[in-house]
């Protein structure tokens, strides 16, 4: 197959070197055809596309690159320029005035995602002017108003659309909308009744079940919860991730003493890290266990887990007899309280790796800090902190070293001000080449300060002393405990009060670090 897609992609090369644009997409098409996931062909494609002027086609061209390699930077940068020229193209439309309503549409689309929701806002009030039930104009404008941090206008945008003459179909996606909209709003009955409503309305709302599965897991219902989980795997943009395998799920119940069980890390990184504690128990149970994650994760949980083999190339995959997710385990182990799991530690350091961020004891102490996650995919605006809004624990006589590799572009002038004032040098960044280089620093580290980001969970996989800064909105895995977490005993969760407001989890973080420093 591989030679009947490099193929395709010379004839679209010399295609459109002949002046046949549209020819050379057709050739990509059909390569699209074969192999729907090569990533390579997506990228000429998208690039085509923009050449012939077709902005909108290849934004969503360079989303499905985005989709396949979250972290690919060229695709990224590539999706950034043709958002910029479908902004560039709706704007002429609207300056010449043959507007339409799709234009505004695309055009608040194009800006939200430039991270511009106030210019966003302003598009879809436009549409929605002349026609203030468009359905999916009141569900776009929702979404900007979440990002500006106003929910009761964004849970406000529905009422008119649920008051109106709408079918089944929406009025499911109101109620679905709604109901996340109350879970961010930590009004979790309210939030479980609009999941369903939703799935009375559609029964097959796959993203309702899971978001109903969440709330119970939530509020500690975890046999149903972990059930009704597993309807996740229904979810085209989850399933378009899991490993090229032909073999069947592991199923509940079913003995897998004889089996070859493959294993594979599903979501995001902390997912892998937090389910990464059955992997041990799996070992017990099956005949042979092999675990697919990505590269920056092998080598750490090959150290905790010796008897297991590990894999990142999902799609050449050893021979096995049946798969399953990581997140599946407290299911498929009969295990769905988090307090009959594996406790921490189960992750720890290489001790020669540890040794290369050994200090001498007469120093200061030492705490690393993440206060970003990932700035690829999805940016969780809600979950981050802004650097300048930690310059409080500047205060504290310690050194704080950076735990995540990449700083966010809005930090640069707080980056500036640590770098350059009283606190120069203050601030630690240091090269991290896997998830075993950060366990192996997090070990000599005197505590872990950190959003809800991977970093969380390895600190308490390790279980090193950690805070955990939580926004205001709900996040199942967390629970409603105020300060403990039942996954990470000795874990304290500093949670939001007020939504959007992190200047007082931020005091009593800085509290709380004082009083560790002062016993010691």
């Amino acid at each position: 197959m591989l030679g009947q897609l490099m193929t395709l992609m010379c004839n679209a090369i010399a295609l459109n070197g002949a002046g046949q644009t549209a020819q050379a997409i057709a050739e990509l098409d059909q390569a699209l055809a074969l192999d729907a996931g090569f990533l390579p062909v997506h990228m000429q494609r998208a690039a085509l596309l923009l050449q012939a002027g077709d902005a909108v086609a290849a934004v969503q061209a360079y989303q499905a690159c985005l989709d396949i390699a979250p972290c690919f930077d060229d695709a990224r940068q590539a999706h950034h320029t043709a958002l910029l020229a479908l902004t560039q193209q709706c704007e002429a439309a609207l300056a010449n005035g043959v507007a339409t309503a799709q234009t505004y549409r695309q055009l608040a689309c194009a800006r939200l995602a430039l991270d511009q929701p106030l210019p966003a806002l302003a598009s879809i009030e436009q549409l929605l002017a002349s026609n203030p039930t468009d359905f999916s104009g009141c569900a776009l404008r929702a979404d900007i108003l979440l990002r500006l941090n106003r929910h009761e206008d964004a849970l406000a945008s529905y009422q008119g659309l649920v008051d109106g003459d709408i079918d089944a179909e929406q009025q499911a996606l109101i109620a679905y909308n709604r109901a996340t909209i109350l879970r961010q709003m930590a009004r979790y009955d309210d939030a479980l009744a609009q999941f369903n409503t939703a799935l009375a309305w559609r029964p097959s709302l796959t993203q309702a079940r899971v978001g109903r599965a969440h709330m119970q897991l939530l509020r500690g219902d975890f046999a149903a919860g972990w059930h009704e989980h597993e309807a996740r795997h229904d979810i085209v943009e989850l399933a378009r991730t899991r490993p090229r395998s032909e073999q069947p799920q592991w199923l509940p119940g079913q003995d897998v003493s004889r089996l070859h069980v493959l294993l594979w890390a599903e979501q995001g990184q902390g997912d892998a890290l937090q389910f990464a504690r059955y992997i041990g128990l799996v070992a017990t149970r099956a005949a042979r266990t092999t675990v697919c994650c990505v590269p920056a994760m092998a080598s750490l949980l090959a150290m905790a887990f010796p008897s297991c083999d590990f894999v990142s190339d999902d799609k050449h995959l050893p021979p096995h007899d049946v798969i399953a997710s990581l997140l599946s385990l407290p299911l498929l182990l009969g295990l769905p309280d988090p307090q009959a799991a594996p406790m921490p530690p189960y992750l720890h350091a290489d001790p020669a790796r540890s040794s290369h961020w050994r200090v001498p004891p007469a120093r200061r102490p030492r705490i690393g800090i993440a206060w970003a996650g990932r700035q690829y995919a999805t940016i969780h605006h809600t979950r981050d902190i802004p650097l300048a809004e930690l310059l409080p624990l500047f205060e504290l006589p310690v050194d704080f070293v950076a735990l995540q590799p990449v700083i966010p572009a809005t930090d640069a002038e707080a980056l500036a001000a640590i770098d350059s004032g009283q606190q120069a040098g203050r601030l630690q960044r240091v090269p991290l080449a896997d998830w075993a280089d950060t366990a192996a620093l997090v070990a000599e580290l005197d505590a872990v300060i950190s959003v809800d980001s991977a970093v969380a969970h390895l600190a308490g996989a390790m279980a090193r002393p950690v805070w955990v800064l939580l926004r205001f909105e709900g996040e199942w895995r967390w629970g409603q405990d105020p300060q403990a977490s039942a996954w990470y005993p000795g874990m304290q969760l500093v949670r939001q009060q007020v939504r959007g407001r992190w200047d007082e989890p931020v005091r009593r973080v800085r509290q709380a670090c004082a009083a560790m420093l002062a016993t010691q």
